[in-house]
Order: structure tokens, then sequence, then C-alpha cells
């Protein structure tokens, strides 16, 4: 069963991840721990469009040309706290692209930027020479 990206933001706009799997018959599976939003209460929904870091943004450039509007891109950097690969100009591609958002098994930077740009945003973290203004 294939559903547009709109009618899914829709269908599961209310619903927890885990009551949005069950609907659809989907286990529930848990984010790494420490993952959360860079705007507290931020919420994204949409097919997955896997990319892992492997030391170049390109390989994001790519799974983004290669996603269909709505859907979320999905960063695995093995949870690193050494180096943050996702930063403001990835995520204004993402959200170009028509993207629903970005979730980085790892840490981001820009958070001020990626905050202005709007598109929801997941991380383990900030990276600690980042500032942040609540």
């Amino acid at each position: 069963m294939s559903i547009d990206p709109k009618s899914m933001r829709q269908r599961f706009a209310a619903l927890t991840t885990a009551h949005a799997g069950l609907r659809v018959g989907v286990p529930a599976r848990c984010a790494p721990a420490g993952l959360g939003p860079v705007v507290p209460g931020g919420r994204t929904v949409g097919r997955v469009r896997p990319a892992r870091h492997a030391g170049s943004v390109d390989i994001f450039l790519e799974a983004i040309d290669r996603a269909a509007p709505g859907d979320v891109l999905v960063v695995d950097n093995a949870g690193r706290t050494d180096e943050a690969c996702v930063g403001d100009l990835v995520v204004l591609e993402a959200q170009a692209a028509g993207l629903a958002g970005v979730v980085i098994w790892g840490l981001h930077r820009d958070t001020v930027d990626i905050r202005a740009v709007g598109l929801p945003v997941f991380s383990v973290s900030v990276q600690l020479s980042d500032p942040v203004s609540e």
C-alpha cells in the first residue's frame, strides 16, 4: 500500500510513533538514547531516506537528490560525539527538495541557523562549540 506524504502526515499528526506504527502494521522501534528535536516539540513523519556518513556531505546530497518530497533524511554517523556531520546547508538542501525532516544519529551544528530554517531536525545533541540561543 502506498500513501502520499501529505495524507501520511494528516493521518499520523495526532498519533505517537508507536501508535502510528501499530496502525500500519510496523513494529515499534526506539531511536538511539539522547536523540531529540533541535526545536522542542518538533515532529516529522515520512518515508526514510537513509545515508551513512563517510566523511563528506556528498552522500547526504545524493540521498536528498534520490528522495521524494515528504521523505525524511536519516543520517547514520554511528552516534559520534566528536564531530558534527550535518549543518544548516544540508538542512536547507533538504528543505528545498521538499523533505519532511532530518534525523541524525550523531551531532548537528549551526543550531541557530537550523532553527531559523524551520525544517524539523533531530539529533543526539548539538556540537559543544556551537552557540545555542534559547
